[in-house]
């Protein structure tokens, strides 16, 4: 993007409640999700976007800034400011669904099954933690390699009580949303998950999945996710590279009305 093309493109509004740092980073990023704006090009610099808006510096620094800390931009010092690689992000303080949240984020979601049977659960740490019935022993395991855009992200292995799902080792799941499938045809009223993250290194078996060098940082991120009426229906490991996955905590002294005191997100990165 040009200064010609941000020249004849660009107004802000004077009917908007928003600061005018916020009109400029809205504008930047509408450029970065249109494709204008690609991974790797450089950014006008601050004096440039000054002079071209007639603003002040700390506007621009503010807008800047808000970029860079939504990962939006990666700054290198004597060079400027460039357009970052896209950034998944999704917020994990509540319940999600891979395949709709990637869609949503405008990349797309796709899956490689590596396993999908019924099994004779006999470990009987994850008989506890499935919360299985006196007699209840079966479960769905689904082994999946989950990508976005092609590129590999995670490498997912679920645990589904099977007596709550009879017969869904049926469907395909490298084209179905498994939260989906729960929801619409057995019923179940999912209501929320616990996420533990472990810092790893990756072992050559999980890199040669996850097309990355071996003895590399990553993330093991286990999941309980539990029905509204308290039982567990999944049991999920996920691995995944720490240069594709970052955590960000926003944190309230006070809770408002409409705010949680720990808003925690996760940032996948393709």
């Amino acid at each position: 993007m040009d200064k010609e093309y941000f020249k004849e493109t660009f107004r802000f509004s004077t009917d908007s409640s928003s600061p005018l740092y916020m009109q400029l980073a809205a504008y930047i990023k509408i450029q970065i999700q249109a494709g204008v704006l690609k991974p790797g090009d450089k950014i006008i610099t601050e004096n440039e976007l000054c002079e071209i808006l007639n603003v002040s510096r700390t506007t621009v620094r503010q807008c800047m800034n808000q970029l860079a800390e939504e990962g939006y931009i990666v700054r290198h010092r004597g060079k400027g400011s460039f357009i970052a690689d896209q950034k998944l992000k999704r917020p994990i303080n509540y319940l999600y669904d891979f395949t709709e949240n990637i869609l949503s984020l405008g990349a797309t979601p796709s899956s490689q099954v590596l396993q999908s049977e019924v099994i004779n659960l006999t470990d009987k740490a994850l008989l506890a933690t499935l919360q299985m019935p006196m007699g209840q022993t079966h479960a769905f395991h689904l082994l999946r390699l989950r990508c976005a855009n092609n590129e590999p992200i995670l490498l997912e292995n679920t645990y589904l009580p099977y007596y709550l799902c009879p017969g869904i080792e049926q469907y395909d799941f490298s084209t179905l949303s498994l939260y989906h499938t729960l929801t619409e045809k057995y019923s179940l009223d999912l209501y929320h998950a616990n996420e533990t993250i472990e810092a790893i290194i990756i072992t050559k078996d999980y890199a040669d999945l996850l097309k990355c060098n071996a003895r590399i940082p990553g993330y093991n991120i286990t999941r309980t996710s539990h029905l509204n009426s308290g039982y567990v229906f999944e049991y999920t490991s996920s691995i995944t590279r720490a240069d594709r996955c970052i955590f960000q905590l926003d944190l309230y002294k006070n809770a408002g009305a409409n705010k949680n005191p720990i808003d925690f997100q996760r940032c996948i990165s393709l």
